[in-house]
């Protein structure tokens, strides 16, 4: 269920899916983009939710550019999913020549290492898997939801709600029963919320980069299934199954059921 900020993109209710074990409560669960730019009325519909806590899956550099507005009485915890942003355009604060900028500058550091930006979202995607630092950052995300439950909503996001975000939900929505096409539904959903928010980027950019660049710029906005699935077949690939995978990241048996006795009707 789209939940509607002004000042942050892709925020939605992932209650009401129907799961093998139940459905997702509403009103507990949101996955979004990040709080900085939120706007009093942005505040006051959190908290009618209600918000009772922020995880951020940001790097502590990308938190610093870019702090969450606090709200009062409500918990903010940091939970890093990577060590560092290797590709980070700041969109919505950013001037169309300011973006292009930025682009050309990581296309550049891209080239250097023999990567398209496709490929390099591929090898983001296999590293949230085979790097230990995010494997430890999806464990303790979803031990704190399982062993840490609150009466209200508990929101976390990255910066644009989509990859560090997605895998995070696609992971949780596993444990909780999801079939592999709800995960990808839930995934793909940033396409259509976001819709928006990319065109004014779009438009924004164009006269300073390339037609060419304007579609990559695009795709960079957008989620892709080819990522997602290549994240599942990397746990395949290094792990076996998911259920292996979700051991190595420390969550045990008893955590997923604990998230489907605090999170499924």
């Amino acid at each position: 269920m789209r939940i509607f900020l002004s000042g942050a993109c892709n925020a939605r209710d992932i209650g009401g899916i129907a799961t093998a074990n139940g459905t997702t409560k509403l009103h507990r669960l949101v996955r979004c983009g990040e709080l900085s730019r939120i706007t009093p009325q942005d505040v006051s519909v959190l908290q009618a939710l209600p918000l009772q806590r922020v995880v951020d899956l940001r790097t502590a550099e990308e938190m610093q550019r870019s702090p969450d507005v606090k709200i009062e009485g409500v918990q903010y915890l940091h939970n890093p999913i990577i060590r560092s942003t290797t590709f980070g355009i700041t969109y919505e604060k950013s001037s169309g020549s300011e973006i292009a900028q930025m682009l050309q500058a990581g296309l550049e550091r891209m080239r250097q290492r023999g990567e398209t930006y496709f490929q390099h979202m591929e090898l983001l995607y296999r590293r949230f898997v085979s790097d230990e630092y995010s494997r430890k950052g999806y464990g303790s995300f979803l031990r704190l939801l399982a062993q840490h439950p609150t009466n209200g909503v508990t929101l976390w996001h990255c910066t644009a709600g989509k990859d560090r975000v997605g895998t995070c939900t696609a992971l949780l929505l596993h444990c909780l029963g999801a079939s592999k096409e709800q995960i990808f539904e839930d995934y793909l959903l940033t396409n259509v919320q976001s819709a928006d928010s990319t065109n004014s980027i779009v438009n924004k950019v164009k006269g300073f980069v390339s037609d060419d660049n304007v579609r990559l710029i695009e795709k960079m906005l957008s989620a892709d299934t080819a990522f997602l699935q290549g994240f599942f077949d990397e746990i395949d690939h290094l792990f076996g199954s998911i259920e292996n995978f979700l051991s190595d990241c420390g969550v045990t048996e008893n955590d997923i059921t604990l998230l489907r006795e605090n999170y499924l009707d």
